[in-house]
């Protein structure tokens, strides 16, 4: 453990009160295009950052060898974990309040939990089963209670009854929890976390800038207000640079096991943000369902970390 551990715990606690930040201020970047251009703006900007940081830590930009044997991870990485996730992020933004993004997205380490399991062949005791069943019933309240078509916790057409923008958030959370396994797999490969997350993000700005070219409107970014350039900045630099690096740090000093279980802040960050700076109402029934999310979350965390599993280091999508 670091020799400092509360500087550490700052940072942590910072990273995800940054986080939870980027889903109010999402809002703001939303605009009346067919396909809208902020996200591609964004990974510009993040990508020429990130690439600044290799050059300085590193001494290049492009190892040739290191991108030839890595390159289809680190593309997949970046088309699902960045391109993909930020059009479902966006979208889902557009229908739904911040808070019940954040909540839907409360789910995600369950589902990173389970698809390793499928495909990884991750350990997991019968508990941590349970925990994902909890977590599942926890999400299915806050979609259904945040329904206007349904408001109760279990609607017999659900199916049916789902919003657009509660679709978009569940995918979103899909293509998360890919981009985890794909982040894992390419740790097991001993690519590092900074090449990792660069890559990633420059295969994630090729994915959505031909869209954007070809349906959008860029010239729209220069009619857009203070607030819309304010959310940018704060998203670009905040959101997706040095929130990740505060967590990246508390990882290399307090340790994953420790760390990773902040992560379940996120959701009520968001609300506490939203209510303090943005007086959005939320129920208590959503809350209480966020409530049963985290729980079940932490039992399927607690299960794999008994079988001296690491818990994926996310946080670079997670805006």
């Amino acid at each position: 453990m670091s020799a400092n551990p509360s500087k550490a715990y700052t940072k942590l606690i910072l990273a995800i009160f940054g986080w939870a930040g980027v889903y109010h201020a999402a809002s703001n970047l939303l605009t009346s295009n067919e396909v809208n251009p902020a996200p591609s703006l964004r990974t510009i900007v993040v990508s020429f950052i990130l690439l600044a940081i290799l050059k300085i830590r590193r001494g290049y930009v492009y190892n040739h060898q290191e991108f030839r044997n890595n390159w289809p991870i680190l593309a997949l990485l970046g088309i699902i974990g960045i391109g993909l996730y930020n059009i479902a992020f966006f979208n889902a933004e557009k229908h739904l309040s911040a808070n019940t993004v954040a909540l839907i997205f409360a789910v995600n380490p369950c589902l990173t939990a389970l698809l390793a399991a499928i495909f990884m062949k991750t350990k997991l005791r019968i508990l941590g089963y349970f925990g994902m069943l909890i977590a599942l019933g926890g999400t299915l309240g806050v979609i259904n209670f945040a329904n206007p078509e349904c408001g109760k916790f279990f609607c017999n057409d659900i199916i049916h009854k789902l919003s657009v923008g509660e679709i978009y958030a569940l995918v979103m959370c899909l293509f998360s929890a890919i981009f985890s396994i794909l982040n894992r797999i390419a740790a097991q490969q001993k690519i590092d976390a900074l090449t990792i997350t660069t890559y990633a993000a420059i295969f994630g700005m090729l994915t959505l800038l031909p869209m954007v070219l070809w349906k959008g409107n860029l010239l729209s970014l220069l009619q857009q207000n203070l607030s819309f350039w304010l959310a940018m900045l704060y998203t670009t630099i905040v959101g997706s640079v040095i929130a990740y690096f505060w967590y990246a740090e508390a990882i290399n000093d307090l340790g994953v096991n420790r760390v990773v279980v902040f992560l379940n802040g996120i959701p009520f960050a968001t609300i506490l943000l939203g209510v303090i700076f943005f007086h959005e109402a939320t129920t208590l029934a959503v809350i209480g369902c966020g409530a049963i999310i985290v729980v079940g979350v932490i039992i399927t965390n607690r299960s794999i970390i008994a079988h001296k599993i690491k818990p994926t280091q996310t946080g670079a999508n997670k805006t």
